[in-house]
């Protein structure tokens, strides 16, 4: 048996949403994993290759990956790969060549790093002529791994002859194997959604007889290999983790902007946080204030038309510093009322140093004061233990 592939195996897609060391990291543990299937040929497309000859060399030198690409070069010409490879079994010889496609009809970003890691990719039917010859002295079979779709790869097959071409760079699935001219196609898909089998027969002397073959659906069931699958597990895990995590930043975040927007406001009304705020820890308290004049008294200013009177607004609502006289009659809904904070103080000075300020006569006659209450008691009104 041979084990080969048709290229794109790392998916380059790095953007805003995708950085790229996680894209690197899912091209190693990939490069594991392919390192544990024994492959005996792999060709490289343009998105392998915008990951660049370093770092590809050192996958291919750590896990024994065997590339392949003819028309990958740099500057100079020289391939960057080996172009073919020769693997034999039971005494036959199949040269394998990978190329890939020369057309930009490839995502920007994956152009822009082909061209930036100056890797440059050569006319396929050039380059292929060019080894064709040593090839066929070499081996019995001839197989193209051909990155470049299906129309590409029937042109190199006629003008080639090789005897087996694996389409890769298309989407298509063909059920088994065709015979298109004289080479017989092989198209399995894309995105490891199925792997294609191709079974030849050959004669005495080496020349195939006949073929057949399937494209068999990948599916999350049957044997697995433990290494592979626990390679898969760990790169899951990892990426879930960061993804939480990125989450739990993004909340953070949110809710960091949404307090300092909350403590804008609060100071844009003189530190009033609210009755709201205080009954999260004081609901007796807020309860007992609900039944108290207090809680209605802005209510009580607009039944008399007057909550939009400067001299009255202030004993109606929390926090105005000058009780008898507010310049800005447009008030707050959030400080209508007679608050806790009226009397005990802005909430950021109890949140601080969680003690309140003392609420004594004094405090109350800013407002019940002889010209607006003159009938207020404040024994009277301190035994009724009420807000």
């Amino acid at each position: 048996m041979i084990v080969c592939t048709a290229g794109d195996i790392f998916e380059y897609t790095p953007t805003n949403r995708t950085p790229w060391a996680e894209t690197e990291r899912k091209a190693k543990y990939m490069s594991q994993a392919l390192g544990l299937m024994d492959y005996d040929a792999i060709a490289l497309g343009e998105k392998d290759l915008a990951f660049g000859t370093d770092l590809l060399q050192g996958y291919a030198d750590e896990y024994s990956l065997p590339f392949v690409c003819a028309n990958a070069v740099d500057p100079d010409g020289k391939p960057l790969f080996e172009p073919y490879r020769i693997v034999e079994r039971d005494g036959v010889k199949v040269a394998i060549m990978g190329l890939v496609s020369p057309e930009r009809h490839i995502i920007a970003q994956v152009e822009s790093e082909l061209l930036g890691k100056k890797i440059r990719i050569d006319d396929p039917s050039e380059v292929a002529l060019k080894y064709l010859p040593q090839m066929r002295e070499a081996a019995d079979v001839l197989v193209l791994l051909s990155h470049t779709g299906i129309e590409t790869s029937e042109f190199l097959s006629e003008d080639l002859g090789f005897d087996v071409v694996i389409v890769g760079h298309y989407p298509a699935v063909a059920a088994a194997p065709e015979k298109v001219g004289n080479a017989i196609f092989c198209q399995a898909g894309a995105k490891s959604d199925r792997f294609g089998t191709l079974d030849l027969t050959l004669n005495d002397a080496n020349e195939i007889e006949k073929f057949s073959g399937d494209a068999v659906r990948l599916l999350l069931k049957g044997p697995q290999n433990d290494e592979i699958h626990e390679l898969g597990q760990e790169l899951d895990r990892i990426e879930k983790e960061e993804r939480r995590e990125a989450q739990l930043a993004s909340q953070r975040e949110r809710e960091k902007v949404q307090q300092e927007k909350a403590v804008a406001t609060i100071h844009d009304r003189n530190g009033i946080f609210g009755a709201e705020s205080c009954r999260s820890c004081h609901q007796p308290v807020y309860d007992s204030w609900l039944a108290t004049p207090h809680a209605t008294a802005f209510a009580t200013l607009a039944e008399a038309d007057a909550w939009d009177n400067p001299d009255c607004i202030g004993c109606h609502v929390t926090g105005a510093a000058d009780k008898h006289h507010v310049m800005d009659v447009n008030i707050a809904p959030e400080i209508w009322n007679v608050q806790c904070e009226e009397c005990h103080g802005s909430g950021l000075q109890h949140a601080r140093d969680g003690s309140y300020l003392g609420a004594g006569e004094a405090t109350c006659r800013k407002c019940h004061d002889p010209d607006n209450s003159p009938e207020f008691d404040y024994e009277l009104y301190k035994s009724y233990g009420v807000h």
